[in-house]
Order: C-alpha cells, then sequence, then structure tokens
C-alpha cells in the first residue's frame, strides 16, 4: 500500500468512527465538517480531522476526500469481510505491523513505550508528546483486532 506522505500518521483511537466514515451513504457529508460531527457522535473539527487522515492514511478517501479504489472496495464487503480487509491494511502498515506481530510473536501486549520504540525505527515526530498519542492510536487498533478473535 503506497503511503501519501502528507497525510499524518493516525491519531484516532476509536475504529467505529473509521467504519462510520466507510460506510457513510451520503459521501459528500464528508466534505461537510458540521455533518461529520454530527455522524461521528459531536466530536469536535479537529477530532473530524483526525478520523479523516485515519481514513486517507491508508489510502480509503484520498486528498479530495473521495473514495479511492480501494475505498469503493472495502465499501462493497459486509461488516465481516470489511473488518477483514481492515485488519489486512492495518498490519501491513510497517509500524501497526511491527507492533502487532510483535505482541504475537512476545504472547503478551505491549506497552506504549513499547510501541513508541517501533515508531521511532519508523517515523521522526517533533515531541514526545506526538509519539505517546499516537502511540495510543496503535494500541486501541491492535486491541480491537485482537477483541475480533
Amino acid at each position: 500500500m503506497e503511503k501519501n506522505k502528507c497525510i499524518p500518521f493516525p491519531q484516532a483511537d476509536d475504529i467505529s468512527k473509521i467504519f462510520k466514515i466507510i460506510n457513510i451513504s451520503n459521501q459528500s457529508d464528508i466534505k461537510n465538517k458540521n455533518s461529520m460531527k454530527i455522524i461521528l457522535g459531536g466530536i469536535t473539527d479537529r477530532q473530524v480531522q483526525y478520523y479523516i487522515n485515519a481514513v486517507k492514511y491508508f489510502g480509503i478517501l484520498n486528498n479530495l476526500k473521495e473514495f479511492t479504489k480501494v475505498g469503493n472496495e472495502i465499501r462493497s464487503l459486509n461488516e465481516y469481510e470489511q473488518k477483514i480487509y481492515f485488519c489486512r491494511l492495518i498490519v501491513s502498515d510497517p509500524v501497526f505491523g511491527e507492533a502487532y506481530f510483535s505482541e504475537k510473536i512476545l504472547g503478551c501486549s505491549l506497552e506504549r513505550e513499547d510501541v513508541i520504540t517501533i515508531m521511532k525505527k519508523h517515523l521522526t515526530f517533533d515531541s514526545e508528546e506526538i509519539y505517546k498519542r499516537r502511540a495510543q492510536t496503535v494500541l486501541k487498533w491492535i486491541g480491537w483486532i485482537n477483541s475480533l478473535m
């Protein structure tokens, strides 16, 4: 999966909001922040942007907030298949994948500091706080995958 370097690493802890975007019925709502705030459960403008960027990061939306080929493919699937597809997208990312498979190989859950160590091999952020916030998303998403098992 080709990543757009201009799209920030996800900071969007609630996977259910990702699926709300994927399965949105009126695609023009994606371009309207007020509509998205309502659809995603009354969140702030900044949080809406985090979720939109997360969907863009995985190639589901393009920079014009339109569904890509990947986006349309995942939208055409049933709920179960969408979850499998999105899990594959998640673990195909170097950070998420290394964190996920490290847990499986070690047989225990990673701590935030473990994820930050992995992130520092692949990403450069301006502050430790950014690493901490992004590591939280990695842990939440891996937890979501594990909850499907």
